[in-house]
């Protein structure tokens, strides 16, 4: 008995870059470029036939042009990345929302925060909305959970690296750590990078407490030394750190265990990759209830000092004056 050789098994498979990438439906265009074609082009030729044994032709092509290349545009342009329709809409909703927002009283007139130029004195601004629920203690205590409503967020700091200092074996490496990270993300992260201010006082009084502690006096005027040209610097430049932010969002299920589960989903993601990262020498931490709040607090008020240590996150994610 003769066996026949099985069929070759290719040993790779082709993955398009855009896996989210919508089906085509028709004509090599999606549900969402057909329902934004369709309603213009149907009225152009309403307004053909109608209009038919009433003008002439260059007259009803005339009218019929503008509906169908306005559609088409919003169809098939594209702007920032985004489609055409979703931009225009963005950027209406955008108009129309108040360019000032703050924190108002829930009793009396608004007052107008001081941050606030003269020049947009006769603006009164918009309630803001909160940017959380609130900020809870997480799985065991170990991390802060951010409430949005539907949804719960977990965030995690990531220390920073310079890849074009490293030689290229050890750059590969990363990019080989950096790369398990991603395929290995079982549902949606967010990648943020912010930049902070620093505040070098703190690093010169410890460099100044430390220097009297040094045995010889040489050693003791450096540090001083340094401490003096630290406090300098900070007085003579607004100095700025980068801050690498991983947010993992998970849409709580009822009947699923509720915002537990859900948070301790987005937990397990987040140890993933710290494990994954950590490969690459970077240390991933999570972020507690009382970091989380103090971190939304900034985001909305950027220029403003950070809120002190023993504020609630509660109060804390619902920050005052924040400008848009």
């Amino acid at each position: 008995m003769s066996l026949s050789p099985s069929p070759a098994v290719p040993d790779r498979t082709r993955v398009p870059a855009d896996v989210d990438r919508p089906d085509e439906i028709l004509a090599g265009l999606t549900a969402r470029q057909l329902g934004v074609l369709l309603p213009p082009l149907l009225l152009s030729v309403a307004v053909f036939w109608t209009g038919r044994p009433y003008l002439p032709t260059p007259l009803l092509i005339v009218l019929c042009v503008p509906p169908v290349g306005v559609g088409a545009a919003l169809a098939l342009g594209r702007r920032a990345g985004l489609p055409l329709d979703r931009y225009a809409a963005a950027a209406y909703a955008h108009r129309r929302t108040p360019a000032v927002q703050a924190a108002l009283p829930a009793t009396g007139p608004a007052a107008l925060p001081g941050w606030m130029p003269d020049v947009a004195a006769a603006r009164t601004p918009a309630p803001a909305s909160a940017l959380a629920a609130d900020v809870v203690s997480g799985v065991a205590g170990t991390a802060g959970v951010v409430d949005l409503g539907d949804a719960v967020a977990v965030i995690a700091e990531v220390d920073t690296t310079n890849i074009m200092i490293a030689t290229g074996e050890e750059r590969a490496a990363k990019v080989r750590a950096f790369a398990r990270m991603l395929n290995a993300a079982s549902g949606p992260v967010q990648i943020s990078v912010r930049t902070v201010p620093v505040d070098l006082g703190v690093y010169a009084d410890t460099v100044t407490a430390c220097a009297g502690q040094l045995a010889h006096p040489a050693l003791a005027r450096a540090a001083a030394d340094h401490a003096l040209f630290l406090v300098e610097l900070g007085q003579q430049r607004q100095l700025r750190e980068r801050q690498i932010l991983l947010t993992a969002r998970r849409p709580v299920q009822p009947g699923r265990g509720g915002r537990d589960a859900a948070a301790g989903l987005a937990v397990r993601h987040l140890e993933d990759a710290a494990g994954l990262l950590a490969t690459a020498g970077l240390r991933v931490r999570l972020l507690d209830a009382a970091d989380a709040g103090r971190l939304l607090a900034a985001c909305a008020q950027p220029d403003l000092p950070p809120p002190p240590v023993q504020a609630t996150a509660a109060g804390v994610v619902r920050a005052a004056g924040a400008h848009r």
